[in-house]
């Protein structure tokens, strides 16, 4: 049986690939503090160490958990933009050392593959659309400075250790099951689920008019055991996202609410989307959810 240890495996994410590996046959031992996730992610079968991949002896109980690994897949973030922000030595520790200590578990225990989730904060506003993985990283926030930490530290592991490696890029993640509402800062649609449910109407910044591409969870967990069972390991970075965009306010219609207009938020990019063709061709992998299948989705889902 081969075995995979998924970090932040109690997460939106996280539990949904967990799953999948599961399914698949796979032995998985989930890491996860729960500063977002939650227990009830986490299933029944799957190994689960409660432990901050940046805590105390952290890296020490890492390379323990991860023998005999075939693959590590390193989810465990603090992905709140605004957070970082205003906590931006926390949330450095947490992004950039946590992923040092990840990665040492994967040189000790030399295993087959290790795929980071990494994030397309990381280009920052762009004049160039659709966003390829050539495009200048415009790198505006302490998150976005850590994602790109971790991919640095990633290929020079890749180099230095020869770990074999994947970094996916992810656009904006949404989906059904699992999509927390926890903190200060959930992103766009479970903030307007939690301000339907609290005010009984949405706040949306600016116009609504920005937009961004809308990448639902299966699609991400695909590309994630895609990249697994790719003979990629050359530390290949790849945007994954559909390539198209939707507005703020075609969001918004769906939770058929009044809506706030609020003011605009200070350096936000007015659009993001993605250029998937790389993915397409060297992973052999492309999103298969409509943001419209997606949505529907995402708003019949009692459970989200």
């Amino acid at each position: 049986m081969s075995k995979a240890l998924v970090t932040g495996g109690a997460g939106f994410i996280g539990s949904h690939l967990s799953d999948k590996l599961i399914n698949l046959g796979f032995e998985v031992t989930i890491v996860d503090d729960l500063s977002t996730g939650s227990l009830e992610n986490i299933p029944s079968v799957a190994r689960f160490e409660d432990l901050d991949v940046n805590g105390e002896g952290a890296k020490e109980k890492l390379i323990e958990l991860a023998k005999d690994t075939d693959y590590i897949f390193h989810l465990a973030a603090i992905p709140r933009t605004q957070y970082c922000v205003e906590n931006p030595i926390e949330c450095h520790h947490a992004n950039v050392t946590g992923t040092l200590n990840v990665l040492e578990a994967a040189v000790k225990n030399k295993v087959k593959k290790f795929i980071l989730s990494s994030s397309c904060g990381i280009y920052g506003p762009q004049e160039k659309l659709p966003i390829d993985e050539n495009a200048p990283i415009n790198m505006g926030t302490p998150y976005s400075v850590q994602k790109y930490m971790q991919e640095l530290y990633v290929g020079l592991y890749n180099e230095l250790y020869n770990v074999p490696a994947v970094m996916l890029r992810y656009f904006n993640v949404y989906g059904t099951k699992r999509q927390t509402e926890k903190g200060s800062y959930p992103n766009v649609l479970a903030a307007f689920s939690k301000q339907k449910k609290e005010h009984g109407k949405i706040y949306v910044t600016g116009d609504g008019e920005q937009s961004r591409d809308m990448i639902h969870v299966f699609d991400v967990v695909d590309a994630n055991i895609t990249a697994m069972y790719s003979d990629l390991k050359d530390c290949e970075a790849f945007n994954i996202g559909t390539g198209k965009a939707a507005s703020i306010n075609e969001m918004a219609k769906y939770f058929e609410c009044p809506i706030e207009y609020i003011e605009p938020r200070p350096g936000e990019a007015k659009h993001l989307y993605s250029d998937t063709s790389k993915a397409e061709k060297l992973l052999d992998w492309k999103a298969k959810i409509s943001f419209e299948e997606g949505m529907r989705g995402y708003i019949n889902d009692t459970t989200k």
